[in-house]
């Protein structure tokens, strides 16, 4: 199946980011990556790239971001067309949701890298790699059809056992003391679902309460400021309202 972790970021990204450095020195790509401004959500790298030993996925994800702009102005323009294809198909396809419409931007997107991929074999350029067999490329035709018998990619991603890894065993290995660790990994775990289930009982007891006082809270008493008919008789009161008894007690003198 398709995966946008492994697949797209550590596998097609990691190759971008690779090739770089025959595009450009590494001294100038790292001098340019340290140059850009921070920006809101974006991951400023204040060291530069070489100084990551073990890259995560957030982290390439981060550098996905700011490649393009390091390569602008020193490298040949079809690179960047070829660079621009492969990070757009990327990002389109973590799209929530398609249409024909979106598809056919993944295939155009693919299209238009395979058109100019020959760039980037150029000798003129330093040759990257000769050909480009890379199995990670090659699974990126089969996104699309993906899409369409299964859904959107975030229904079968590894982001969530990834979420699950850290919950679930090195959040565990941290709380417990480094000796005999299963037992105690076990043990924590188990408190932390009671506390979670405890905090789910207590929303919904907490739910209910509210609903029951909004049930028998009084009810609101309003009045009309003006009569909805003004300028009416007794007679004309007693008439509608089936009182037959309000007109001599209304016109009735006290003592």
């Amino acid at each position: 199946m398709p995966n946008i972790l492994y697949q797209l970021y550590q596998g097609v990204v990691k190759h971008l980011i690779h090739w770089c450095t025959s595009l450009i020195s590494g001294k100038e790509l790292d001098a340019r990556v340290q140059c850009l401004l921070p920006c809101f959500d974006v991951c400023h790298f204040k060291k530069g790239w070489p100084q990551l030993s073990q890259v995560s996925g957030k982290e390439r994800k981060d550098m996905a971001r700011i490649l393009l702009g390091c390569l602008v102005g020193k490298v040949p323009s079809l690179v960047i067309l070829c660079y621009r294809a492969i990070l757009g198909f990327i990002y389109i396809a973590q799209y929530s949701s398609y249409d024909d419409n979106t598809l056919k931007y993944l295939e155009e997107l693919l299209d238009l890298f395979h058109a100019n991929k020959y760039i980037l074999t150029d000798p003129d350029l330093v040759a990257l790699r000769e050909p480009l067999n890379i199995p990670k490329f090659h699974s990126m035709p089969h996104y699309v059809q993906a899409i369409h018998d299964f859904s959107t990619t975030d229904n079968y991603n590894t982001k969530m056992l990834e979420r699950f890894h850290i919950d679930c065993a090195k959040d565990a290995w941290r709380a417990s003391n480094f000796k005999d660790k299963l037992p105690q990994m076990v043990q924590w775990l188990s408190r932390q679902e009671k506390v979670a289930m405890f905090g789910t009982y207590l929303e919904h007891y907490e739910s209910i309460e509210d609903i029951e006082l909004e049930s028998i809270s009084s009810p609101s008493i309003s009045l009309s400021k003006h009569p909805s008919i003004p300028n009416q008789s007794l007679a004309s009161i007693s008439v509608q309202t089936s009182l037959s008894l309000f007109f001599p007690s209304a016109c009735r003198l006290p003592e």
